[in-house]
C-alpha cells in the first residue's frame, strides 16, 4: 500500500492502473506487441513451448506425436483445428463483413530449441482441401505478424492449381533436417515477410515457376525490391 501511495505522487504515465486487493499486475510478453483484448493471441518465433501448446489446445489442434531425443531440441506433430485468423491491420473479428482465414489443410511440425519455438514445417494433408501459395502467404502473415520470415515452399511446376506440398520457416534443428528433404527433387520457392512491409517480397533467385506464380498474384517484383531482398540474404 505504501508503494502504491508513493507511485501516485509521480507524473501521469501512459496508462492508469487500478489494482484490486490481491490482484497481480501482469504485462504482455516483450517478444510481441500488445493486442486488443478481443483478438486472440498470435504465434511468434521465440514463444515458450508451453505457451505454444496452450494456443494449440485453445484452438482445437490435435497432437499426433512428440519427440525429445535430446534435451536441447524437441518436435511436436499436430493437426490444426481450423481456427479463424485475420491479417494484420484488418478490422476486428467482430466485423462480419471481413472473411477470416482458416488454419487447415495440412499437418504441422513445430520445432523447439531450449524450450522456445524456432521453426515450423507444414505438410499437405490429403484428407482436407489444399492451399495455394497465395493462401499460404496470407496464413503465415496472419499467424506471425510480428516476425521477419523467409518462407520456403514446394509446388509442382506442372500443377495448374499450384497446390503447396510443404512449407517451412525459421530454424530446423539438426536432428529434424530430414523432415524437409522428403521431396528433395523439387526446388523450394521463397518469399520474404517483414512486419514493416505490407506486401511479401519474392527473392529474385527463386526457380522460374515460382516467379511466374508470384507475378500472377502479386505483380512484377520491382528491381529495387530485388536489390533489397538480395541485401537481406
Amino acid at each position: 500500500m505504501a508503494a502504491l501511495l508513493t507511485w501516485e505522487g509521480y507524473p501521469a504515465r501512459a496508462e492508469v492502473l487500478v489494482l484490486k486487493q490481491g490482484e497481480v499486475r501482469t504485462l504482455p510478453l516483450l517478444q510481441t506487441r500488445a493486442r486488443p483484448p478481443w483478438q486472440m493471441e498470435m504465434l511468434y518465433l521465440g514463444m515458450v513451448e508451453e505457451r505454444f501448446l496452450s494456443y494449440a489446445r485453445a484452438n482445437n489442434w490435435e497432437a499426433l506425436s512428440s519427440d525429445r531425443e535430446d534435451p536441447r531440441w524437441s518436435r511436436w506433430q499436430l493437426r490444426p483445428g481450423g481456427e479463424a485468423l485475420y491479417l494484420p491491420g484488418a478490422p476486428s473479428s467482430r466485423d462480419p463483413s471481413v472473411p477470416p482465414l482458416y488454419a487447415r489443410g495440412f499437418y504441422v511440425e513445430a520445432y523447439f530449441m531450449g524450450g522456445r519455438l524456432v521453426g515450423m514445417h507444414l505438410i499437405y494433408n490429403p484428407e482436407e482441401p489444399g492451399f495455394n501459395p497465395r493462401q499460404l502467404q496470407r496464413l503465415v502473415r496472419a499467424w506471425f505478424p510480428d516476425n521477419r520470415l523467409m518462407v520456403y515452399y514446394q509446388v509442382l511446376p506442372e500443377d495448374p492449381d499450384q497446390q503447396v506440398l510443404e512449407a517451412y520457416w525459421g530454424t530446423i534443428p539438426p536432428p529434424y533436417l530430414a523432415d524437409i528433404q522428403r521431396n528433395s527433387r523439387l526446388p523450394f520457392c521463397q518469399v520474404f515477410f517483414s512486419p514493416t512491409s505490407p506486401q511479401p517480397i519474392t527473392p529474385p533467385s527463386t526457380p522460374p515457376h515460382c516467379l511466374v506464380q508470384a507475378a500472377s498474384e502479386e505483380g512484377t517484383v520491382p528491381s529495387a525490391t530485388q536489390q533489397e531482398t538480395a541485401a537481406l540474404r
